[in-house]
């Protein structure tokens, strides 16, 4: 059993040994002091996992802050930047589950001191432990005003009612805490002054019902316009993959918000800025494509036959070469005047307050706009999809997975007007269906990419026939998956639009005449 707790603050540590010496008897083990190195993704991976990853000279641990799991390992040199470069053991695959291909920063440096004191009973023996870890940042000093000190007691076996004791009269001392490691943590973030979740890709907006429909919009946008700014310097940086597609995906939020949420601004403004952002999707293409495919590449080789692993391997080398040129060509862009300018317009639009009647919808209430959007938006995937399964053309599956991402969008866009649960629930079933379509439409892309780049392959002649070759047959292994997602359509389709979907959309889209309370 631990029982945590954090020392008021104002306490000194002569005071609390005074105490403790008139109401027991105790040994005083030597302090010793641990220099920890604390680490999270940009996105607070670990955190929102309610674990932590810290250094602690060669060692590092993964801990669970609930006080359970804790996986450790040895790196000598320098701090590791992803999963993978750690050694292979149970805390890289506990990692990679958890932050995949998100880099690690070091968060926070603090000095964790612990003096562990041996409760006695009469007949001198230990009945109990009470560890003092004491926390202090760079350039202060434990017990200092910036520092935080707790106390914890740990029993021992034989003797849990003497810890128990303990513990009660502790309570006075301080507040109870969930766990010593959490509350470490976040006292060693607040001293390197970083803020828990201070970024999330996460479209978190809180919309009132009866917000102007324009009003609304604008929310939305400058949310995503914050999410924009946040990932250009990671960008910028190549510090990992994610940055660029958090980025890309809130522009694309950002274009389909402004055609999604019609009329709510003047058409000249919303056209003027449709063009803006189209472009801005478009010139970071060729970066997320190489980001893609480089990412792949052990499990396009995990496809071939042994003999034709290394014969691919002229077609990555390819593409980390035109990886270098892409990233040039999207930090000047981002860097570039016209770039700034675009943004700053867009930001100024933005923070102008609304006209009385500035657009057809402007005024109106967002809650009925929502519900009308949303229901027209579903009602058209039932009925595309209901055509489909009789007709299952590759483009008109591809041009499903569309408008199923405009409803993904729209549902993303509106969440906090509607119950949380159900609202999760259905992003859920929706979800089942982008899934497969989105497949389907990456595995055309991705046939025939890879087929133009080896194609285009600059290498010698045995070489480059030999990657064409396995090229092929990655391709048509591709080909083969790409029939079984086609055939599996028809059952994630059907599940997708049963009666009992249908009623759960109703009761919350529906026009309002006959429909059901929430």
């Amino acid at each position: 059993m631990a029982i945590d707790y954090k020392i008021a603050e104002g306490t000194s540590q002569v005071d609390f040994e005074t105490w403790l010496a008139d109401n027991y008897e105790f040994v005083v083990e030597a302090p010793g002091v641990d220099a920890w190195r604390i680490f999270d993704t940009f996105d607070w991976l670990l955190f929102n996992r309610a674990m932590m990853l810290r250094r602690t000279g060669s060692e590092f641990a993964l801990v669970a802050l609930n006080g359970g799991t804790i996986r450790n390992c040895e790196i000598r040199g320098g701090d590791p930047v992803f999963a993978r470069d750690f050694p292979e053991g149970v805390l890289r695959s506990d990692l990679a589950r958890i932050i995949n291909e998100r880099a690690l920063f070091p968060l926070a440096e603090v000095y964790v001191e612990e003096t562990s004191y041996r409760i006695l009973d009469d007949e001198q023996k230990t009945v109990a432990r009470l560890i003092r870890t004491q926390v202090r940042g760079e350039g202060d000093e434990f017990g200092g005003a910036d520092s935080a000190s707790f106390l914890g007691v740990r029993t021992l076996r034989g003797y849990e009612k003497h810890a128990r004791r303990l513990a009660k009269e502790l309570a006075a001392w301080g507040e109870g805490l969930n766990s010593m490691d959490e509350a470490i943590l976040l006292s060693a973030l607040r001293m390197a002054g970083q803020t828990p979740n201070s970024y999330s890709s996460r479209l978190d907006v809180r919309l009132k019902p009866e917000m102007r429909a324009d009003a609304a919009a604008r929310a939305i946008m400058q949310r995503l316009l914050e999410t924009i700014r946040a990932n250009e310097e990671g960008i910028k940086a190549d510090t990992d993959i994610e940055f660029l597609h958090d980025y890309r995906i809130a522009v694309r939020r950002t274009r389909s918000a402004l055609s999604l949420i019609k009329g709510v601004f003047s058409p000249e403004m919303t056209d003027h800025f449709k063009q803006e952002f189209r472009t801005l999707g478009k010139f970071t293409n060729d970066l997320r494509d190489l980001d893609v495919y480089l990412l792949a590449e052990e499990g396009y080789r995990a496809q071939l036959p042994g003999a034709m692993k290394n014969d691919i391997a002229p077609l990555f080398d390819y593409l980390r070469a035109h990886r270098v040129v892409a990233l040039d060509a999207v930090t000047e862009t981002l860097e570039s005047e016209a770039y700034a300018r675009t943004l700053d317009e867009w930001a100024a639009f933005l923070n102008e307050s609304t006209a009385v009647d500035s657009a057809v919808n402007a005024s109106q209430p967002i809650i009925s706009l929502a519900r009308k959007r949303i229901r027209k938006q579903y009602q058209r995937i039932v009925q595309d999809g209901s055509f489909i399964l009789s007709h299952t053309e590759d483009e008109l599956l591809h041009a499903l997975r569309i408008e199923c991402k405009k409803l993904r969008y729209l549902l993303e866009f509106f969440e906090s007007l509607f119950p949380p649960r159900k609202m999760g629930q259905l992003i859920k079933q929706l979800k089942r269906l982008q899934d497969n379509l989105g497949e389907f439409s990456d595995l055309t892309v991705q046939q025939n990419y890879l087929l133009a780049v080896a194609e285009a392959l600059d290498i010698d002649e045995v070489l480059a026939r030999r990657a064409l070759v396995s090229t092929g047959f990655l391709v048509e292994t591709m080909a083969r998956r790409q029939q079984e997602v086609k055939s599996e359509f028809a059952g994630t389709f059907t599940k997708f639009a049963s009666p009992a979907h249908q009623r759960q959309f109703h009761r919350l889209f529906g026009s309002g005449k006959g429909r059901r309370k929430i």
